[in-house]
């Protein structure tokens, strides 16, 4: 029995209409076929691109609840008394109160006289992310890990609709629930779509130019007030200000993390598309103004996927060498009929715990527990230099040798490079190809988030080690203090970042890495250096969980 959760008499409605912006790129999955990627880019029956109504509504509820219970019955009364629930395996269940509408995308915030977005972002504007598995034994990509996605870039607009249907009795509470959400979409908190612990999918809510109306239902005459569009609203800054408690939000618990660093070699990942003139480009991005802007700008782009790669891989390579441990061969009973070759890859990223549970891992079956979405999440890293669009699409042409001479004014220097014949000792036939190098670019901080509920939630999954004390997992702790080994590496320079790191590109230096931990932690509320962190009280409690973890949790 669907049940209408207690608003079958609603009187009053809540409506927001705005924009989001997006501050990285962002994917949304769709079923059709695009000859350019092997993940599309959804859009709506008119083939205008949009985020659906329902991948939205997710993950706003996800930011409100992020009890991974949310959603699936009646354990989480606050999420289900307005987004309703649905009774697994049965009939009962409860229809949501909260109406959200599709998100067309827009390369600017004007609406015609319908409402309507009076420049919906062209297909064309998308770009292309490749990602690769990188096999564990051998250090090459693995076999059938290689795809690539269609993103919507940085700085377009995404319509916002939404409505809350509520009554007197409910006004005052979904009102201040109201006032939360938007105060965490001001903060640039929501994370849309596909890969958002890679980087993808940051959005923000631009307050200035959304509104809430309150709309009341009760009688003809209020009736006519909304149709005259003469109800009462306000911004949703003022809403915010207005309608906001002081009391906390159980949301997720954040440790930010600031690299602060600068490259002393080209660091560059290699673009999709390669030049005419130059073989081998560096992958860029819109600028920050978006592709809509008058004088669009691109920027390059160290992808979060390439630096939580190589994170990860560092991750492994500390954990695999204190136990003594290697990765499983790809070629084993277990995998021998695997043409893909996935499962092969898989086994190697599922052997370590505590890695698993700072990066995720693939379910292998439904309802597989302690599996999914890691803790850790990274973003894009952007080049400060804005390049013009129009210059950087010279590139691609076939004579871009003066496009190549302004290029040099950011940084961008073409370097040819020649592969030797060991036998002449001269140049091999047809392999010689350039590369545009970046050098002396500046680039944004490294910015890295632990979602400490998440780690917390995945740790408890993994019983494989107990403290003395309590009986409890330490894998939480264990994880963090896998990181901390991580950052460490990361600043003697241990860890070069992006393409070609074998030949010469990819060295850097870290000036410092900043750690900020949430306001009800003991070390939380000012950033705190991390040798100086290393040097603390902390270490040593997270130090005796590495080892336990070590010495307890068998591969």
């Amino acid at each position: 029995m669907v049940q209408d959760n207690g608003a079958a008499g609603s009187v009053v409605r809540f409506r927001v209409a705005g924009w989001l912006r997006t501050e990285s790129a962002l994917h949304i999955g769709d079923s059709g076929r695009d000859p350019n990627a092997s993940l599309a880019t959804a859009v709506d029956g008119r083939g205008r691109l949009c985020v659906p109504g329902s991948s939205l509504a997710g993950a706003l509820r996800s930011l409100l609840h992020p009890d991974p219970a949310a959603g699936d019955g009646p354990r989480d009364e606050a999420a289900n008394h307005r987004w309703g629930w649905a009774e697994h395996g049965g009939q009962d269940g409860a229809v949501s109160r909260i109406v959200v509408g599709d998100a067309l995308v827009a390369a600017g915030p004007e609406l015609d006289g319908d409402g309507l977005p009076t420049r919906p972002l062209s297909p064309a504007r998308l770009e292309s992310r490749t990602s690769v598995g990188i096999d564990r034994r051998h250090g090459a990509a693995a076999q059938g890990i290689l795809f690539t996605r269609s993103v919507i870039p940085r700085g377009v607009w995404l319509r916002l609709e939404l409505d809350l249907r509520s009554d007197a009795r409910n006004a005052g509470d979904d009102s201040a629930y109201l006032a939360r959400l938007l105060a965490l979409l001001a903060a640039g908190q929501l994370r849309l779509g596909a890969a958002v612990t890679c980087g993808l999918g940051r959005t923000r809510l631009a307050v200035d130019r959304t509104t809430v109306r309150t709309e009341q239902l009760d009688s003809p005459q209020s009736l006519f007030s909304v149709l005259r569009g003469d109800s009462e609203h306000h911004t949703a800054d003022r809403w915010i200000r207005d309608h906001g408690t002081d009391t906390p939000h159980a949301a997720a618990r954040h440790l930010e993390i600031r690299v602060r660093w600068r490259p002393l070699a080209p660091v560059m990942v290699r673009s999709g598309a390669d030049g005419l003139t130059v073989d081998t480009l560096p992958l860029t991005t819109a600028g920050p103004g978006g592709p809509g802007d008058d004088g669009e700008t691109v920027t390059l782009v160290l992808p979060g996927t390439s630096l939580k790669g190589a994170l990860r891989s560092r991750a492994e390579h500390i954990e695999r060498t204190a136990r003594g441990t290697d990765a499983p061969a790809a070629d084993t009973e277990a995998t021998r009929h695997d043409t893909s070759g996935s499962t092969a890859f898989r086994e190697q990223l599922d052997q370590l715990p505590a890695v698993r549970v700072l990066f995720g891992s693939a379910p292998r079956h439904k309802g597989d527990r302690g599996r999914g979405r890691g803790a850790l999440l990274v973003d894009d890293c952007h080049a400060e230099a804005e390049i013009p669009a129009e210059l950087w699409d010279l590139t691609h042409q076939p004579d871009a040798a003066a496009a190549l001479v302004q290029l040099r004014e950011y940084g961008l220097e073409r370097a040819d490079h020649v592969a030797i014949d060991r036998w002449t000792g001269g140049a091999a036939d047809g392999l010689l190809y350039s590369v545009l190098e970046p050098h002396g670019l500046a680039w944004s901080p490294i910015t890295l988030t632990v979602d400490l509920r998440r780690l917390a939630g995945h740790a408890a999954t993994h019983a494989t080690v107990a403290a003395p004390e309590t009986g409890q997992p330490e894998v939480a702790d264990a994880a963090l203090a896998l990181l901390l080994l991580v950052l460490r590496d990361l600043k003697a320079g241990r860890l070069p970042l992006g393409g070609s790191t074998h030949r010469g590109m990819g060295e850097m230096a870290v000036d410092e890495i900043l750690l900020t931990f949430p306001d009800d932690d003991p070390d939380g509320g000012t950033p705190v250096e991390l040798d100086t962190f290393l040097l603390g009280e902390r270490t040593g409690r997270l130090t005796d969980a590495w080892s336990t973890y070590l010495d307890g949790a068998a591969v």
